[in-house]
């Protein structure tokens, strides 16, 4: 009967230390992905300072954006796969190439860009 006990404690302790790891991990994955556009901002001039409303801004935007960023660029990509594989050889209407380099172009423009938003982008848009 002891045994099963014992046997019992050390298994809640090493479930509770995976349930701590997990949750170590969750926040600082969560901190590296809070201080990314902080860590952009500090390249800027110092003569130019931020509100502390925009960087809050800035970091909320920024947990929107880059999934959706990911979502279109992952998706363009694998759009952009399908449809050169499925109209390969097909003559376009330039040149007489191929429709192959602008679906190309358009998957690479979809992957481009700013992926986090910066504290002085939500001052150009939404500040004073």
């Amino acid at each position: 009967m002891l045994r099963y006990i014992k046997d019992g404690m050390t298994k809640g302790i090493a479930t509770m230390k995976k349930r701590l790891l997990n949750g170590l991990s969750v926040v600082i994955i969560l901190i590296a992905v809070l201080a990314l556009p902080v860590a952009g901002r500090t390249q800027q001039s110092p003569a130019q300072e931020d509100n502390g409303i925009f960087v809050l801004g800035s970091i909320l935007m920024s947990i929107l954006h880059v999934p959706l960023k990911l979502v279109t660029c992952v998706g363009t990509q694998a759009t952009a796969a399908v449809a050169y594989t499925a109209t390969y050889d097909v003559r376009g209407h330039y040149d007489g190439g191929t429709n192959g380099k602008d679906i190309g172009e358009t998957a690479r423009r979809s992957c481009t860009g700013s992926w986090f938003i910066t504290p002085s982008q939500i001052k150009n848009d939404y500040g004073s």
